[in-house]
């Protein structure tokens, strides 16, 4: 994969749900369907809309839409039009020349200026104030831009890419946005859907987001099925932003291999603050945590717990018991599945009939 000379404003905690070395993760088919429609309109150099709830995840989009794109080698450059305030947000669209305004004291190229050959996101679009949005248009429809007090017009060669959380046609029936720049915007829209609505795409982003926060050479826990079940059940009102900071939370409050429910603190469900639910003192994580012998929940979990189980077995039979293969053929790492065998074990299923071993 590309390496991207991306220059572009950093929000911190964005949502991440792949990043510029790995595609976004998509096991959802909505998730799928919306990478394959992007992946085919990267060819192209039309303008995309991409909507969806804040956190969702759709600057990645707009990322692997550029990387995907002829425009792949050049500069992806992001600005943050509702972290910019409004006096400041036209200079940096559209750069300065010296002494345009009191503290401008040498030239400056603007965000379209510095995606030259490249790609050019708006994020949050809709929150651009309706006066920035008529200079905004004559850019795109001219493909030039004129800097803050300059007199010479820079042709562009950029490509725009535009998001929003809110539905851009009520804006403009409210007159917060501009009608011709909606349609400017508009060529071909994207909707991102809130992660409650792609629940299959929950545990894979879980583990992608885990990874990333573990720091290098750390073991990374894996998820039990009790707390991938509390995970799957819960609504995700702050989409995978909010996921993950869960997966922060538990990273640094697990003591062990696994993830349990008491390290998922889900603030809609009323979990206790962080502080009340520490581990023990560094030293005890030295003593593995015993593997419980009640493994057989008459809830969603247990319910969870069996088909995992369940595929487990189907996959050692048909491996001849071999590990490396269960591991690779479940999407799971060998560590990862003889702590789900010893718990197995514990729960008395006799895996040497499908294979296992003892």
């Amino acid at each position: 994969m590309e390496t991207e000379t991306a220059s572009h404003e950093h929000r911190p905690n964005a949502p991440d749900f792949g990043s510029e070395a790995t595609d976004p993760v998509a096991c959802d088919p909505s998730t799928v369907e919306l990478l394959q429609l992007a992946r085919r309109v990267a060819t192209s150099d039309c303008t995309v809309l991409i909507a969806g709830e804040s956190g969702t995840g759709k600057e990645v989009v707009a990322r692997y839409v550029h990387r995907h794109s002829r425009r792949r080698h050049g500069p992806f450059v992001a600005v943050n039009c509702a972290a910019i305030p409004e006096h400041m947000l036209e200079a940096m669209l559209f750069g300065w020349e010296r002494g345009a305004f009191t503290g401008a004291h040498a030239s400056h190229p603007g965000k379209f200026e510095q995606a030259q050959g490249g790609t050019l996101l708006l994020d949050e679009v809709s929150e651009m104030p309706v006066a920035l949005q008529a200079k905004l248009l004559r850019v795109l429809q001219e493909r030039e831009v004129e800097r803050l007090g300059g007199r010479v017009l820079v042709a562009l060669d950029v490509r725009v890419l535009a998001t929003t959380n809110r539905l851009l046609r009520t804006e403009v029936s409210t007159g917060r946005f501009r009608e011709d720049l909606y349609y400017r915007l508009n060529v071909i829209p994207f909707a991102l859907a809130p992660l409650r609505a792609r629940r299959a795409d929950i545990l894979p982003l879980a583990m992608r987001l885990l990874t990333s926060h573990a720091e290098p050479g750390e073991a990374i826990p894996a998820l039990s099925a009790e707390a991938g079940q509390l995970l799957l059940a819960y609504e995700w009102p702050g989409n995978v932003r909010e996921l993950d900071n869960v997966m922060q939370r538990a990273l640094v409050l697990c003591d062990g291999p696994l993830i349990l429910p008491k390290h998922i603190s889900l603030e809609s469900l009323g979990a206790p603050p962080v502080a009340a639910a520490l581990p023990a003192p560094v030293t005890s994580r030295l003593r593995p945590e015993p593997i419980p012998h009640d493994l057989a929940p008459a809830d969603l979990a247990g319910a969870l717990a069996t088909t995992e189980y369940k595929a487990i077995l189907e996959a050692l039979g048909s491996t001849g018991g071999r590990r490396d293969r269960v591991a690779a053929r479940l999407g799971i790492s060998e560590r990862t599945l003889r702590y789900k065998l010893a718990r197995m074990r514990a729960a008395g299923i006799d895996m040497a009939v499908a294979g296992g071993g003892a």
